[in-house]
């Protein structure tokens, strides 16, 4: 089952990393948000490696549905929407699934982190 809240609070992190990086470093790369979101949802589930690749996969998605937008508006700004459209949908293809693959990735990585942090607590006790 999808906990919602913690996807919620994951993908503004990640939507934030993004545009901070958007904005500092004029770069329309989200690989790194996508991870680190992924990472921190995995994280804050508290369920197997199985829930941490579902959440991750549905952050890695919402956030290339977002990235898909921002990149839209980018080109429609400089008028090259309509020379563009058919390699612009090969692009956005291949984007929606290397950030969905990155996302699985992530929330390995933070289901990981969070049972090796159980494990540990239980071992103190």
């Amino acid at each position: 089952m999808v906990e919602w809240r913690p996807l919620i609070v994951s993908i503004f992190f990640a939507v934030a990393i993004y545009l901070i990086q958007l904005l500092l470093a004029a770069q329309n790369d989200s690989y790194l948000a996508v991870l680190l979101g992924a990472v921190a949802v995995g994280y804050m589930i508290d369920g197997t490696i199985k829930d941490g690749v579902i959440h991750g996969a549905i952050l890695g998605l919402i956030l290339g549905l977002i990235v898909i937008v921002v990149l839209i508006i980018q080109i429609a700004g400089y008028g090259l929407l309509g020379a563009l459209g058919g390699s612009i949908l090969q692009s956005v293809l291949l984007l929606v699934v290397v950030q969905i693959v990155i996302g699985l990735i992530g929330g390995v990585l933070g289901a990981l982190f969070n049972s090796e942090s159980l494990v540990s607590v239980e071992a103190e006790k």
